[in-house]
């Protein structure tokens, strides 16, 4: 759709090439005003957090449930939601005056927000965001590892261009020819010169007068006096200015309505905003004034936003993505998915059968009291199974809200540790898989083995499904930083973000599903035992035809 250049311009400015041919200049945003931005998001998320727990706090189980979710949007979800519905703006970015980006120009979309925020549980690493802060301190666009692999940037929102007063130095004409370029980094110079620091300003004058022979001492006020001389020759554009003046206030209305989604505002767009690029070009061409160029640069900036901006319906999106485009993309990564399943289940069957063998095994991987709780929990004379083993529907609401946050939580940074070369998310494969067998293991060894999987099969046809997942997520983006192939690796790590973060996504909602079904079904016991492994046999069933034919029609949503 559009082409970044990664070329710095000067000040740390942001280049990007649109396909109308014209370069969009974005200001990269810093560590220092990113992690103060982030630090009021931090607190503005706690007061939250604390005025609903105080408020949940008087509904008993029921509050518990509600916090347990809220904990689980506000922690995973607050940035994004922020970020897409919002124009890249947090509450702390919207302080600071920062936004989120492609680093294409465009507005950020789901799949980027959701990756740079999911990846930065390991920017946080191993504590107070060490890794971020030294992948800021690297990256010439002060990006942290998250934003590497969303593709997106930091930048400074631009304020509306204000006129700027008339050079007044005397014109003095240029000792040498000057080419199209230098012309016009004299007059910027001039025009932006209010702006910067004293010491920058010297630095910026000797730079532009050495190889004009100016005087070192007076470089400053004759470039200014060169400047003055070239805009006081240049009579085009004045003319230019009045020929289009009435045709960039009325884009700029035009954009604002298209702002407001009025789609009476989007007809013939496309077409305006490519004359204004036009404009654009011949004005850069011309080498006119920097306050010009600035003026229309902004407007270029947020045409190509709207033109280019994600407009498709997220419900329809969504509806294509689970009817087709989910168990599609599972097929296309089999092989991280079947190598990710078979870790898993391979550690649960050989930590199971191990303690099957050896009981005493169990202590070695669990601690006294959690055997203690999983044997109180299975207990075949218990009236509900799992958590809270007497407990009512408050009780059922308030371990869905659990298992919600828990489960997915889990997910979440099990896909986010494939970025530590996929360790971490060979972690957690390995971690679940001997925890469950070993639970299996022992269990089985004293007889509540038919509680356990009765408990287990109907849930576990997703939750198992999606952990494995999950780790085929996090598993894409290692093999993308290990083996690169002819790609870079930032190249190749955004590539596999793009995939890997569609796949955990489609976990989030195969857990959420599981949380409903464990929480309401899996837990009682008054259904027979084989009710409920004919049940779970089905569910399993049903994953496996979801993820063997849906999406193979030809005209199947994605």
């Amino acid at each position: 759709m559009t082409a970044a250049c990664s070329q710095p311009v000067l000040d740390n400015r942001y280049r990007v090439e649109t396909p109308e041919g014209i370069d969009l200049l974005l200001r990269p945003a810093g560590l220092v005003p990113r992690a103060l931005a982030f630090t009021v998001d931090l607190a503005l998320r706690g007061l939250i957090l604390l005025a609903l727990f105080f408020g949940f706090g008087l509904l008993g189980k029921l509050g518990i449930g509600l916090g347990a979710l809220c904990l689980f949007l506000v922690q995973w979800w607050y940035m994004v939601l922020f970020e897409v519905f919002n124009q890249g703006r947090t509450p702390g970015k919207l302080w600071l005056g920062l936004e989120v980006i492609h680093d294409d120009g465009t507005p950020v979309g789901w799949a980027a927000s959701l990756t740079r925020n999911l990846l930065r549980f390991v920017d946080m690493l191993p504590l107070g965001y060490f890794l971020g802060t030294l992948s800021c301190l690297a990256h010439p666009q002060f990006r942290r590892l998250g934003d590497i692999a969303a593709g997106t940037l930091v930048v400074y929102r631009d304020r509306p261009a204000k006129p700027r007063a008339a050079l007044q130095a005397a014109p003095l004409q240029a000792p040498v020819a000057l080419e199209q370029d230098e012309r016009r980094a004299i007059i910027a110079f001039a025009e932006r010169g209010d702006q910067l620091s004293g010491e920058r300003r010297r630095e910026l004058a000797a730079l532009l007068a050495e190889p004009l022979g100016c005087s070192a001492g007076q470089a400053s006020e004759q470039l200014e006096g060169i400047a003055s001389g070239l805009l006081l020759g240049s009579t085009r554009q004045a003319a230019f200015e009045a020929a289009h003046e009435a045709q960039w206030q009325a884009f700029a209305k035009r954009l604002a309505q298209t702002g407001e989604r009025r789609s009476a505002a989007l007809q013939d767009f496309p077409s305006a905003y490519r004359r204004h690029c036009q404009q654009l070009a011949l004005a850069t061409s011309r080498g006119y004034s920097e306050g010009l160029l600035t003026r229309l640069r902004q407007l270029a900036l947020a045409g190509h936003r709207q033109l280019y901006r994600h407009r498709s319906p997220l419900p329809g999106r969504l509806l294509g993505f689970v009817l087709a485009g989910f168990p599609a993309l599972v097929r296309r990564q089999r092989r991280s998915v079947l190598l990710a399943s078979g870790i898993f289940y391979g550690l649960l069957l050989i930590s199971g059968w191990l303690v099957h063998l050896f009981p005493d095994l169990v202590f070695t991987v669990l601690p006294a009291e959690q055997v203690a709780d999983m044997e109180a929990m299975y207990d075949p004379d218990a009236t509900r199974l799992g958590r809270f083993g007497e407990r009512g529907s408050a009780d059922d609401w308030a371990m869905f809200g659990f298992y919600v946050m828990n489960n997915i939580g889990i997910a979440f940074q099990t896909f986010a540790g494939g970025l530590l070369l996929g360790l971490g998310s060979l972690f957690y494969l390995v971690y679940n898989g001997l925890v469950i067998g070993t639970v299996a293991g022992h269990l089985g060894n004293i007889g509540y083995q038919l509680p356990f999987w009765s408990f287990v099969i109907g849930h576990g046809a997703f939750e198992l499904t999606a952990i494995t997942l999950a780790g085929a997520a996090g598993l894409g983006l290692g093999q993308a930083l290990i083996a690169p192939g002819r790609r870079s690796r930032s190249e190749a790590l955004r590539q596999a973000a793009a995939i890997s973060v569609r796949l955990v996504a489609g976990a989030m909602l195969m857990l959420l599903l599981a949380a409903f079904i464990e929480a309401y079904w899996s837990s009682m016991t008054y259904p027979a035992p084989a009710l409920k492994f004919a049940v779970g046999a089905a569910l399993w069933l049903l994953v496996l035809l979801y993820f063997c034919l849906a999406g193979r029609s030809r005209h199947a949503p994605d």
